[in-house]
């Protein structure tokens, strides 16, 4: 059984090679084949507890559109996920499932992005996250800037996965599912890696 701050449960859960393809064939018109990679790093480079993020189409795997780097913290009993993004994203494409590539990667290669820290809250089954309130996670999607709103939930067979983009003026949805979140099972788990 897991707890509040135990940081290595959530992430031995988030250190999969996840995949919506189920839900992706039931409903094509909503949902596009999406893989989420999630590895951890290596302590000799990142001493905090921290994972890279890679999410691509399935037949693009090598063309991320998003690449993160997640430092877990604990901070007032309860865990909180630092976003960070890549200062030079090319270099470290398809790291996720390269990882010789990932252990050239620093906390130097990496930038914090402001207001983007995530709450992650245990529901006595799962951990449950989402982005911290005030709309200060900003994101520029197709040059218009957005505010981020993203929840997850994650337990040892499943992530739940919910990211939109909404006008900081009107709050009208600008991108994201329209039809609900995404559903992924772990194809591959690399829960084993995690050292910390």
């Amino acid at each position: 059984m897991s707890h509040a701050t135990d940081i290595k449960t959530l992430a031995r859960w988030m250190c999969s090679d996840f995949s919506n393809q189920e839900q992706a064939f039931e409903n094509p018109p909503f949902y596009a084949h999406i893989r989420v990679c999630i590895r951890p790093l290596p302590l000799s480079n990142f001493p905090e507890p921290s994972l890279f993020l890679e999410q691509a189409y399935d037949y693009a795997l090598n063309q991320p559109y998003r690449i993160r780097v997640l430092k877990l913290n604990i901070v007032e009993e309860r865990i909180e996920l630092e976003n960070y993004k890549l200062k030079d994203k090319e270099t470290f494409l398809g790291a996720s499932r390269e990882p010789e590539k990932l252990k050239k990667l620093t906390p130097n290669d990496i930038e914090l992005m402001q207001g983007c820290d995530m709450f992650v809250d245990w529901t006595g089954t799962s951990f449950k996250g989402m982005v911290k309130p005030g709309r200060n996670c900003r994101i520029v999607r197709n040059g218009k800037e957005t505010y981020l709103d993203n929840s997850f939930e994650i337990n040892d067979h499943q992530l739940i996965s919910l990211d939109r983009g909404y006008d900081p003026i009107t709050n009208e949805l600008v991108w994201g599912s329209v039809a609900g979140a995404f559903h992924f099972k772990p194809r591959q788990s690399f829960a084993n890696e995690v050292e910390f």
